[in-house]
């Protein structure tokens, strides 16, 4: 059996219009949150489907670079398209993963532009209401994570809408993420320390509640939407531009959530009242807990980013499997970071074997049901042991030792999950080669018995 011949160089006006396709593509999966190497493999897919043989792909987090040398002595073309920040939507993602399907198996140049210029300008598939409703999700799985008070639960889910919105507004006024993180986490430690007075009030509702428990829920929801294991990813792929600024943008933020934290805890000792929010790791919950809390954190961020209801039923489902993969990890004796790389690498090599036959981009589920795992809590507890509080004084070797471990598990995440899909794509080809092998034998006319 003969493969197709590859399709023929086009014409300049062609090419130029592949290449900004490509571009837009590139700006669309970079909101979402896919790896630069992904990201480049698709591209060259798209190029390579209508002949643009001898691309180079030059990506990082603010601009995407395309050049194309013709295989004759044309001028070549060079194209940048610098990105702006959006918000991930994995439907979106998922439709254009479709389309990229589409076009490998021959649809037009013309008609693949009509489809995604759709596909970008529809309106998102849900209201912001359930996006703002899985943002909070996110807070109260968390929660879930470290304690059983149906309590906590809800007041970080409401804590958790109430910030959501807040950083909406905040964004719509052009406000930079470094200012957004710090008026959050200021307003989340405003709120926890309201719930302590007045618990201390002997309001029953509010008595004897942990406000670090608050704080950590509404902090983790703030540090969900840092790409800090897709900065490792990108390290891992040799994109060290792109990882360089993903690690500094995390940086940044995380720094401007101590900030905020600071600043609150230092109001609320000047107003006379007295909140202490513990810098040390906090112990984890009983397992059943943990076991919900990593599915509903899972779930809620699929739809926090618009994930159809299938794909974010897979991602708590997925979720749930990687936590499970921890826990069996850290009762076999494994340190925190091998535990994170086995929960890690079983979440992407089920998710890439699981979605071979689905039209669903296995990064997005791979990216939601990662969450539980990402050292969120671990990067604000170093940076927060080294600045210090009213009530402990900062310690820069005990926040080194913290940070240390916290960029050791998100190197860990990053090293299972490459790995898991490695493994799994191969499993995924052979079985594909079966099927379609099955398919032909099943379609051939069968032959008569064989007669004396």
């Amino acid at each position: 059996m003969t493969s197709a011949p590859p399709p023929e160089a086009p014409d300049p006006a062609t090419a130029r219009k592949v290449a900004l396709l490509c571009l837009h593509v590139a700006d669309l999966m970079l909101d979402a949150g896919m790896s630069a190497n992904d990201i480049v493999g698709g591209m060259l897919r798209i190029t390579h489907a209508y002949g643009l043989n001898g691309v180079h792909i030059d990506l990082t987090s603010t601009s995407v670079t395309l050049s194309y040398h013709p295989p004759s002595y044309a001028a070549p073309l060079t194209i940048l398209r610098v990105v702006q920040p959006g918000f991930p939507d994995y439907d979106k993602a998922q439709r254009t993963s479709m389309l990229t399907e589409r076009i490998v198996r021959g649809l037009p140049i013309d008609d693949a532009v009509a489809a995604f210029d759709e596909i970008r300008d529809s309106p998102r598939r849900y209201p912001w209401w359930v996006s703002m409703v899985g943002n909070a999700g996110v807070s109260a799985g968390v929660a879930l994570l470290f304690t059983t008070s149906i309590r906590i639960v809800l007041i970080t889910f409401v804590v958790g809408c109430l910030i959501d919105r807040l950083i909406a507004w905040l964004d719509d006024e052009g406000v930079p993420p470094f200012f957004q993180q710090t008026f959050a986490a200021f307003a989340i430690t405003l709120v926890a320390a309201a719930v302590s007075a007045i618990g201390q009030r002997g309001i029953p509702l509010f008595a004897n509640l942990d406000p670090t428990l608050i704080v950590v829920g509404g902090i983790v929801m703030l540090v969900a939407g840092m790409l800090v294991v897709g900065a490792v990813q990108d390290a891992i792929d040799q994109f060290y531009v792109t990882a360089t600024a993903r690690l500094f943008e995390v940086v940044m933020r995380t720094a401007g959530i101590v900030v905020g934290i600071v600043l609150a805890l230092q109001v609320t000792n000047a107003l006379g009242i007295r909140t202490h929010v513990d810098p040390d790791p906090i112990a984890l919950g009983p397992v059943p807990a943990q076991l919900v809390g990593a599915f509903v954190l899972s779930l809620a961020w699929a739809l926090y980013c618009y994930a159809g209801p299938i794909p974010a039923l897979l991602a708590g489902l997925m979720g749930l499997l990687g936590w499970i993969g921890y826990l069996v990890a850290i009762g076999v004796g494994l340190g925190e970071v091998p535990a994170n790389t086995v929960g890690a690498w079983l979440v992407a090599f089920v998710s890439t074997v699981l979605l071979r036959r689905t039209t669903i981009p296995s990064f997005s589920l791979i990216s939601a049901a990662l969450l539980p795992l990402v050292p969120g809590l671990s990067l604000y507890n170093g940076l927060i042991q080294i600045v210090g509080t009213h009530d402990t004084p900062g310690s820069f070797a005990a926040g080194q030792a913290t940070l240390g471990v916290a960029l050791g598990v998100a190197l860990g995440i990053a090293a299972g999950a490459s790995l898991g899909v490695y493994l799994g794509r191969p499993i995924v080809s052979q079985l594909r080669r079966i099927r379609d092998r099955t398919a032909r034998r099943a379609d051939s006319p069968r032959r008569g018995p064989r007669h004396t």
